[in-house]
């Protein structure tokens, strides 16, 4: 029985490198199911990815990181939002570990929201000209 010629570290670096990216996406589509709740109160519920508060997303074996910020210092919902970010991301096969840090200091600006999410709050809060 002939063996298989081992593969070069440089390609199982890159196999690695393609799944963690493919979990990396998998992740990022799991925050999309975590709603900020005060976009709730608006009528225009926005995920968290949507609303420009994830700033990073990495996996290393399996623990995934996701760097957030808030849209305040002294976000009351806090505690929710991260609960929520772990039920989702800890259902992803093969992540058993999420840790997520909160840059406290980071200023978050609505331009941080995506286009849609600020085109679907626009429409029902108009922007004051004049």
């Amino acid at each position: 029985m002939e063996s298989c010629p081992p593969i070069p570290r440089l390609m199982l670096l890159a196999m690695s490198s393609e799944a963690d990216s493919d979990r990396v996406a998998g992740i990022r589509r799991a925050l999309q199911l975590v709603v900020d709740p005060c976009s709730i109160a608006t009528g225009v519920p926005i995920s968290i990815v949507d609303m420009g508060l994830v700033l990073d997303v990495s996996v290393d074996g399996e623990a995934a990181q996701i760097k957030l910020c808030m849209t305040s210092p002294i976000c009351m919902q806090i505690t929710n939002i991260l609960n929520e970010i772990r039920k989702h991301v800890l259902a992803i096969p093969g992540i058993n570990e999420v840790e997520v840090p909160v840059d406290a200091q980071f200023e978050w600006l609505p331009d941080m929201m995506s286009t849609r999410s600020r085109e679907r709050l626009r429409a029902v809060r108009p922007v004051a000209t004049g």
